[in-house]
């Protein structure tokens, strides 16, 4: 395969190397690499980001956390505002590939990638993320990303900052459910973050992964469950919605009749909380 490699330095360099569709940016590499060799894409010209300062962006200040293109899944770990203030986003990045994986991969590359198996995208989802586009222009994640594979992004412009907001939760769960241990893609997978006043539920986000186009993000049964008593008749009543609401689909990893019950019975791990 024949391609240009460049590699800019600044970001208006970085813009002046845009071409067509046949040009792809990449940050770490570790999914348009594998992209390449099935076949699924044949760039012309390859924009590594990896040397621009800007794109490099790490902080946070109190009620925001930032982060930029180049921030690999590592740094976020090693970043001790994470797992103090973000312990889902570090639950669930501590879960991607390898160490190897994590050294280069990138938690903007898991959103261009825009697979509904993406653990740090259920991260997001749940903590209410949000990108910054290069033109300036910021949207929520659940708007950003509209199916498999696909964004909002459009040509000539590319993903900056990533946006957390500060929120207090009493308690969180993440689970991603596979085929092994280790370096799996999740049949399944399950986020919730939790605002607990003695059992009251105060305020509750609950999303899944790999159960539909994207990550589902169960907004109606947040609304359902706010202010009720956290107990085990609550527990059966979501579930069963869970069941009704998740749009799985048969591939290598499970069945969609599959899926829909492993997030049925997921909702039975926060049996812990009660």
């Amino acid at each position: 395969m024949n391609f240009k490699f460049v590699v800019p330095k600044n970001e208006k360099d970085l813009i002046n190397e845009f071409s067509d569709d046949r040009c792809v940016l990449m940050a770490g590499g570790t999914d348009l690499l594998v992209k390449m060799r099935l076949g699924k894409i044949k760039p012309e010209k390859i924009i590594s980001t990896i040397k621009i300062p800007t794109l490099h962006t790490l902080g946070f200040d109190g009620e925001k956390l930032t982060i930029g293109t180049n921030v690999t899944y590592s740094e976020l770990l090693d970043f001790k505002p994470i797992k103090a203030e973000f312990p889902i986003l570090y639950d669930a990045i501590l879960t991607v590939g390898s160490p190897q994986i994590r050294n280069r991969g990138t938690l903007a590359g898991n959103i261009m990638n825009a697979s509904p198996a993406g653990d740090g995208l259920l991260a997001l989802y749940l903590s209410d993320a949000s990108v910054e586009i290069s033109d300036g222009e910021v949207h929520a994640i659940s708007d950003f990303i509209t199916g498999p594979g696909k964004t909002t992004i459009g040509q000539k412009r590319y993903l900056k900052n990533i946006f957390i907001p500060k929120r207090d939760w009493t308690h969180r769960y993440f689970e991603k459910v596979g085929q092994r241990t280790s370096m799996t893609i999740s049949i399944a997978s399950i986020g919730v973050l939790l605002k607990l006043s003695g059992k009251r539920i105060d305020e509750i986000h609950l999303a899944f992964g790999s159960v539909g186009p994207t990550v589902l993000r169960m907004r109606e049964i947040e609304t359902f469950a706010k202010g009720k008593v956290l107990n085990e008749k609550l527990l059966d009543e979501i579930s069963s919605l869970v069941f009704e609401s998740v749009k799985p689909i048969d591939d290598v990893r499970g069945s969609a009749g599959y899926r829909k019950r492993l997030c049925r019975n997921l909702v039975y791990r926060l049996n812990e909380f009660l």
